[in-house]
C-alpha cells in the first residue's frame, strides 16, 4: 500500500466507525406529557385519570428502556404540610396504577411530589383550576 493510501485509511477509518457507531446506538424516545387529575383533597383517580394512565401504560409496554416520571402537585388550600402529603399520596395513587396495569415495572418508574410548591403543568397541557393533578413524563 502507499504512503498516501495508507495515511487516508488512518483518517477515514476512526471517522466510519463513529459514524457507524452513531447509526447503530438506540434512539432516546421523545418525551411524552399526560396528567391525572385530582378532585379537591382527594387521591382518588377519576376515569378520566385512569384513561391518562392506560395511554400510558400503551405507550410504554414492551419497551423496556422506557422511563417514566410522576410528579404529584397540589394548590395552595390547605397547609404546607399537608399539601405535600397530599401531592405524596397522588404520585403513588398513580404510581401503583401504572404498575397495576401490568405493562410498566416499578423499575421504570421515578416518583416524586412538589405539595404547592412546584406548580407547573406537564408540557404542552393546561393546567386543571387549582393545580390538583400529577404529572406524568414518558422517556
Amino acid at each position: 500500500m502507499s504512503q498516501g493510501t495508507n495515511s487516508w485509511v488512518r483518517l477515514a477509518a476512526p471517522v466510519c466507525f463513529t459514524i457507524l457507531a452513531a447509526c447503530t446506538s438506540p434512539k432516546p424516545m421523545p418525551i411524552d406529557a399526560y396528567h391525572v387529575d385530582f378532585a379537591t383533597d382527594s387521591y382518588s383517580i377519576q376515569p378520566a385519570g385512569q384513561q391518562a394512565i392506560d395511554s400510558v401504560a400503551q405507550r410504554v409496554a414492551g419497551k423496556t428502556e422506557a422511563k417514566v416520571t410522576i410528579v404529584g402537585r397540589t394548590d395552595a388550600a390547605g397547609t404546607p404540610a399537608y399539601n405535600m402529603q397530599l401531592s405524596q399520596k397522588r404520585a403513588a395513587a398513580v404510581h401503583d396504577a401504572l404498575v397495576a396495569t401490568g405493562k410498566i415495572t416499578p423499575e421504570q418508574i421515578q416518583t416524586s411530589w412538589t405539595g404547592e410548591q412546584q406548580q407547573t403543568a406537564a408540557a404542552g397541557a393546561t393546567p386543571p383550576p387549582g393545580d390538583k393533578v400529577v404529572d406524568i413524563y414518558v422517556h
